[in-house]
């Protein structure tokens, strides 16, 4: 964790003094870039140079401001009981950190002050668990009121609702499909064709355990792109074997591995930049990872590493596409499935190709 803020902190000035402007948010739940830093932060942008604000996400505040948006439009039918939930109430869930750290880059995105956003974190866990929301989101709405992910309703889905349509004003509907979308939208903009990249600071020991793998499988068929794997220390530090496990031949999608040191001690900011352009060889932090997902309108591409095809379940349900890895399932939406097209599934390497024929 401690080398992982550390990471975060030096990419956010190495961009800042190569003149984007950044914004560095922690995504916690323990928020080390303040103390390594020797800086008081909290939930509102704090301006620490030219280029370069930093705040640290508080998910509470942030979920329960969002919440209180959207009561107002909760006014009839059966969602109106929800307006009498006040934020207080709001429990913690998994995967929180995720959604909040993508609601403050919303935020941001939509200010237009910043190039680019540097977040320390949620960790894999939480921000896997961030990721499936939107699919069990999806998945209540249409199962209760028969939603679909599209601005209507199909046939199999209004049938298959425990509520039946007819029973269903579109204004008790309306903020429930509203949330869902914006949960969508939030899901897609970490997307590896929206530019979006992940680098993992693991540990030598943390990298020959099998998580790190199955993480980075997990995060590939969510549409993540994982470019670096940095790991602090000496090369000696890792056999000969785990490095040639994270090999590039033979079309694997993994992510490059970076074996050098981090310095993690609080120091000042010149300090930090100087760290940064190290740690990226004075380079730009931008560079696109070989492999990324591809879309197109009845094509998917999903670069997955380490993927076993014998772990893959791929089926259709209620005009879906279902795709299970190990335990998690992914639900995605191919143009032509609803028309009755055909879908088509090949494992290229670590590549998986999804189409409708």
């Amino acid at each position: 964790m401690l080398h992982r803020s550390a990471a975060a902190l030096a990419t956010a000035f190495h961009a800042a003094r190569r003149g984007q402007r950044v914004l560095l948010a922690s995504a916690g739940p323990s928020h080390l870039i303040g103390a390594l830093l020797g800086q008081n932060l909290s939930s509102r942008p704090l301006e620490l140079e030219a280029n370069l604000a930093a705040i640290e996400i508080d998910p509470t505040e942030e979920i329960s401001a969002r919440w209180e948006l959207l009561r107002p439009a909760l006014r009839n039918g059966l969602t109106s009981r929800l307006r009498d939930i006040s934020s207080d109430e709001l429990p913690s869930f998994p995967g929180m950190d995720a959604i909040s750290a993508l609601i403050v880059g919303e935020r941001a995105r939509e200010t237009g002050n910043f190039d680019l956003l540097v977040l320390d974190g949620p960790t894999p866990d939480s921000l896997i668990r961030g990721l499936a929301l939107s699919d069990a989101t999806r998945w209540l709405l249409r199962l209760v009121f028969g939603l679909d992910r599209g601005p209507g309703r199909s046939r199999t889905s209004q049938d298959a609702a425990l509520i039946p349509s007819a029973l269903i004003s579109t204004s008790t509907v309306a903020p429930l499909q509203d949330l869902r979308a914006e949960f969508e939208g939030y899901r897609a903009r970490l997307d590896a064709s929206t530019g979006t990249r992940v680098r993992l600071v693991t540990s030598p020991e943390e990298l020959r355990l099998p998580t790190i793998q199955s993480d980075l499988s997990i995060l590939g068929l969510y549409g993540l792109a994982v470019d670096e794997l940095i790991v602090p220390g000496e090369p000696t530090d890792v056999s000969f074997e785990t490095r040639q496990i994270f090999g590039h031949e033979g079309g694997h999608a993994r992510p490059t591995l970076r074996i050098e040191p981090l310095f993690s001690t609080p120091t000042d900011r010149d300090a930090w930049a100087l760290r940064g352009a190290i740690l990226y060889r004075d380079g730009d932090i931008n560079t696109p990872p070989a492999h990324t997902t591809t879309t197109a309108e009845r094509e998917l591409r999903l670069a997955i590493p380490f993927l076993n095809a014998k772990a893959l379940d791929i089926a259709v349900a209620n005009e879906e596409v279902v795709v299970r890895l190990g335990q998690v399932r992914r639900h995605m939406l191919l143009s032509g499935l609803s028309e009755g097209g055909r879908l088509r599934a090949r494992v290229e390497g670590e590549v998986l190709r999804l189409w409708v024929e």
